[in-house]
């Protein structure tokens, strides 16, 4: 008798459905009376994946992607503007009783409802949206009980889960009194999950909808189903307050055949294609245990071929790793090695460096020895230069009174002889290349302590180009160097013409000295609008970086030397520096390395007063 009991139990459970009312299908004028603005208030309690705030603390879920389309159905259809006041409520009682209790009829219940005989005597709901199956799981390692025996053991050793106000809650009594099943109940909040609950502890049980079963089944959990305890219902849907006319607009939305398909995709957003479509197609069948049963083993299946395909990449890594490291263990080795040869390299390396240093020592040594014999022909220079400018000074006055007395002299020169008029002649020329050479070495020195005169002069530079480039064609000649020149006709410039010419003739000279043979060296001449601009250009080795910083010092040799043993002093350049600074001239230059160097001469242009 006990297993007849049990069997006619199970039998009830398994396929129990639930009645309701064909839904009404309003026509389109009876559904808004010039209504444009309206408003729900949509009462909601935590149940995921229905209704629930994500991580953003944004609402979303199963139901509220279907009334935000029927939101966008009513603006497309009847171009009703709907307003969604959401509105968080206590419990899910809570919500079932404001509903009964609403004076408007656009109170709407939302937290994944099940149509119940029960509730259909408080409240009226929509058309179904989800077909409505509740399965009975118990913690890992439980048993699938098989008579009321089993189940009076079992469960009453065991602990409940469910969540106040739910129709879990409700199936928990209903086992209780039908079996006279005595257990304890442990309470949640509808924010978390009985699946997890249940999975906490080893001596749990509890009802849960199917969807969210087969979810967990399809990420890997393992939970055991009681094949018998599974409820069918009536389906999901929203609650309204009774003879709402609310109902009847939303049953108008659900039944649409385009709404049918978007519902499908909601929904599988939220739970999968695959496993929505199960639990559709299963909804009318006969067969649901066979069904159920199929699809655990199926998703089982897939879980085995994953872990498989896992274990198998776990391999793959560990193969990976194994080569990973003996290449490691060959790579530590060939570093030893490495490290072995060099610490003998840097053994040769320190005698060496010992001996370089005794070296270094030695060379320091001399070069300090040299420091001082450089310091002494300095003082010595210095002392000889001082000597050449007081006997320029001191010679300039009696070659000026000899001067001053030969010109005295040729005052009575028709009262003498030839022979005495040459002799006067000869002292005076002698006398002239006397001061000459005083002047220029004062004239030295003037450059040396910034104090030369500057007399501005109109220069032709065709003219002194030409010039220039006749006195030197001989040496480039030499050198087989080819010497070109373009200067346009007539160009004026007004400088100081001694101190330009000089300034040319050391580009000039330099340009030649420093190119190799069968090279060019050309000087181009323009109008650049605000200046008349000079360009000195050469083939030669140009200029290192090092070169560049050091190429105006006085006395300094750069690293190019000349190309045909000629001399260098290393004066040059720096005369042209302060000649050109002399004169208001902007120099500069532009060269690198194995491609020449180009030296450009800014000059102001002179404009001729009146």
């Amino acid at each position: 008798m006990r297993s007849v009991f049990v069997l006619y139990f199970m039998l009830m459970m398994g396929m129990q459905t639930l009645s309701s009312a064909e839904p009404v299908i309003a026509t389109d004028h009876e559904m808004f009376n010039s209504e444009d603005t309206v408003e729900l208030n949509l009462f909601w309690f935590v149940s995921k994946p229905f209704i629930y705030k994500n991580e953003k603390g944004e609402l979303t879920g199963i139901e509220y992607d279907i009334l935000n389309e029927y939101k966008s159905y009513l603006a497309n259809k009847y171009g009703v503007n709907l307003r969604l006041n959401w509105i968080e409520a206590d419990s899910f009682g809570n919500i079932i009783d404001r509903i009964q209790a609403a004076s408007n009829d656009n109170h709407v219940g939302v937290s994944a409802f099940s149509i119940t005989p029960e509730r259909l005597e408080k409240v009226d709901f929509s058309h179904p949206y989800l077909a409505d199956f509740t399965v009975l799981v118990s913690s890992e390692g439980t048993p699938i009980l098989k008579t009321l025996d089993e189940v009076n053991k079992t469960l009453s050793q065991m602990e409940a889960v469910t969540i106040s106000g739910t129709t879990y809650e409700e199936f928990l009594f209903e086992l209780k009194n039908q079996l006279q099943v005595d257990f304890n109940i442990h309470y949640i909040n509808s924010d978390k999950n009985v699946l997890n609950e249940v999975s906490k502890a080893d001596n749990r049980f509890g009802f849960i909808d199917l969807p969210i079963y087969l979810m967990l089944i399809k990420n890997g959990g393992n939970l055991t189903r009681q094949n018998f305890f599974t409820k069918r219902g009536n389906g999901y849907a929203f609650m309204f307050p009774k003879a709402s006319k609310w109902k009847v607009r939303m049953d108008s939305f659900l039944m649409d055949p385009q709404s049918r398909e978007m519902l499908a995709e909601i929904t599988s957003n939220y739970i999968g294609e695959e496993l929505f479509e199960f639990i559709e197609n299963i909804y009318g069948g006969h067969n649901l245990g066979t069904s159920l049963l199929t699809k655990e083993k199926e998703l089982q299946n897939e879980q085995l071929i994953l872990k498989e395909q896992l274990l198998e990449k776990e391999k793959q890594q560990r193969i990976y790793l194994m080569i990973a490291l003996v290449a490691m263990v060959i790579l530590i080795g060939i570093i030893a090695f490495q490290y072995y040869r060099q610490q003998k390299i840097a053994e040769t390396l320190l005698t060496q460096n010992k001996k370089v240093e005794s070296q270094q020592r030695n060379i320091e040594s001399k070069n300090e020895q040299l420091f001082n014999r450089n310091l002494q022909l300095t003082s010595l220079n210095e002392e000889k230069n001082s000597l050449v400018k007081i006997l320029a000074h001191d010679l300039r006055s009696p070659i000026n009174q000899i001067q001053g007395l030969v010109e005295v002299l040729s005052l009575g020169e028709s009262t003498l002889d030839k022979e005495s008029t040459e002799t006067i002649n000869q002292i005076k020329d002698a006398a002239k290349r006397v001061n000459n050479m005083i002047s220029k070495i004062l004239d030295f020195d003037a450059l040396e302590e910034d104090r030369m005169k500057v007399i501005k002069e109109e220069i032709n530079v065709e003219n002194l180009v030409a010039e220039l480039a006749n006195n030197f064609k001989n040496q480039a000649e030499n050198k087989k160097i080819e010497l070109i020149y373009q200067v346009p006709v007539n160009t004026i410039i007004y400088s100081d013409h001694l101190y330009f010419t000089q300034i040319l003739e050391n580009l000039i000279s330099n340009a030649i000295k420093f190119s190799e043979k069968e090279t060019r060296v050309w000087v181009e001449v323009f109008d650049d609008q605000q200046a008349v601009v000079v360009k000195v250009v050469d083939e030669g080795p140009g200029l290192t970086e090092q070169d560049k910083r050091l190429i105006f010092n006085k006395y300094q040799k750069l690293s190019a030397k000349p190309t045909n043993g000629e001399s260098s002093t290393g004066l040059g350049l720096s005369i042209v520096k302060k000649y050109a600074e002399l004169l208001d001239i902007t120099l500069t230059y532009q060269s690198e390395v194995d491609k020449g160097t180009t030296f450009i001469l800014k000059i102001p242009k002179y404009k001729k007063e009146g």
